[in-house]
C-alpha cells in the first residue's frame, strides 16, 4: 500500500472522527460564525482575498469547536452513556487515550492560530478559559455558569473572532456581538431539557432539575423567550426583521412547552441554534436589498468561473 493511500485513508478517518464528535454543534459554531463573517466581508472591497480570509477563519473555528467537544466528552463519559450513547467514546469508536491525543492537538492548533494572528488572542484566550472552567471545574455543573455565563462568553468569542478573521471589528458589529451573546445566555438552558436523565445521574444542577421540568418550561416560554426578544429589540436587531424573528421565537416557545421526550426536545434545541443563525444572518445582511445581493452572487460566480477556466 502506497504512502499516499495510507495518508489519504488516515485523513478520511480523522475527518470522520471529527464529524462523530462535533456534528451536533455545527449550527451553533462553524455555520454560525461563517454566516456572521458575511457581514465582515461586506465592509471590504470585493476581492479574492476574502476567500483566503474565510479559509483562515475555518482554520480557527474548527479547533474552536473540536477542542470544546473533546473536552466535554472526555469529562462527560458517564452522562453520554445515558444521554448520547452513540458518541465516539461511549460507543468505543475512539479510546480515551485517542481522544486525549486529539484534544492536545486541537488545543495546539487553536492556540497556534492566535499566535500567528494576534488580533484573535482576546477571543482565543476567552474561549480557552471558558472551556477550562466549563469542563474542568464544578462550575460547569451549575446551570447559571454553564448557560448564562459560559454560553454567553463563548458566543462573544465566536462572533468577534469570526468577524475579526475577515475584517476589522466595527462598533456596530461589536454592538451586535454583545446583544447576541446576552440573548444566548438567556436561552441556552433549552439544551438541558433533553438531558434531564443523564444530568440527574451525574449530579448536575441544570435549570430543569432545579425547578422541575414543567415549571422550567413555563419560565422559558413566558419569561426568558420574551426577555430575549426584548434584548434583540434593545440591541437593534429585532427591527431588522421583526415579523420573522418574532414568529420563530413564538414557535420556539410553543415547542419548549411540549414535553414529548428526548428526541422532540433535541429538535427544539436544534431549532434554537437555527434561530441563532437566523439572527446572525439578519445582522450580516442588514440593509442589503435583493438587487445588491444578486449582483454580489453574480460577481462571485463570474470570478470563480474565470479561475476554474484558467486552472482547467
Amino acid at each position: 500500500m502506497s504512502l499516499l493511500k495510507v495518508s489519504y485513508d488516515s485523513l478520511i478517518h480523522e475527518f470522520d472522527v471529527f464529524l462523530e464528535f462535533s456534528w451536533r454543534d455545527w449550527s451553533a459554531s462553524i455555520i454560525a460564525g461563517s454566516i456572521f463573517s458575511i457581514g465582515a466581508a461586506r465592509t471590504l472591497p470585493r476581492s479574492r482575498r476574502i476567500f483566503q480570509s474565510y479559509l483562515f477563519l475555518i482554520l480557527w473555528l474548527t479547533p474552536y469547536l473540536y477542542w470544546l467537544d473533546l473536552s466535554n466528552q472526555i469529562t462527560g463519559i458517564e452522562e453520554d452513556r445515558i444521554n448520547k450513547p452513540d458518541r465516539p467514546i461511549p460507543s468505543q469508536k475512539v479510546t480515551i487515550v485517542g481522544a486525549k491525543v486529539r484534544w492536545a492537538l486541537a488545543l495546539t492548533v487553536f492556540l497556534s492560530v492566535a499566535v500567528y494572528e494576534p488580533t484573535l488572542r482576546p477571543e482565543t484566550m476567552c474561549w480557552a478559559l471558558t472551556v477550562a472552567l466549563l469542563c474542568g471545574t464544578p462550575l460547569g455543573k451549575h446551570w447559571f455558569f454553564k448557560n448564562c455565563i459560559a454560553m454567553a462568553t463563548g458566543a462573544w468569542a465566536l462572533l468577534r473572532g469570526s468577524w475579526k478573521a475577515i475584517a476589522p471589528l466595527t462598533p456596530r458589529a461589536d454592538h451586535f456581538v454583545l446583544t447576541v451573546s446576552l440573548w444566548t445566555g438567556l436561552l441556552a438552558s433549552i439544551q438541558d431539557l433533553r438531558d434531564i436523565k443523564g444530568d440527574a445521574a451525574t449530579g448536575r444542577k441544570t435549570l430543569p432539575l432545579v425547578l422541575g421540568s414543567s415549571r422550567c418550561r413555563w419560565i422559558m416560554s413566558f419569561f426568558l423567550i420574551p426577555a430575549s426578544l426584548l434584548v434583540l429589540w434593545e440591541g437593534e436587531i429585532l427591527s431588522i426583521a421583526p415579523v420573522s424573528l418574532t414568529a420563530v421565537h413564538a414557535f420556539l416557545g410553543y415547542r419548549v412547552m411540549q414535553d414529548r421526550g428526548y428526541y422532540y426536545d433535541h429538535k427544539t434545541y436544534m431549532i434554537f441554534t437555527y434561530i441563532f443563525c437566523l439572527i446572525l444572518a439578519s445582522t450580516a445582511l442588514e440593509g442589503l436589498d435583493l438587487s445588491e445581493n444578486v449582483a454580489i452572487i453574480v460577481d462571485h460566480v463570474k470570478r470563480w468561473s474565470w479561475v476554474t477556466t484558467r486552472v482547467l
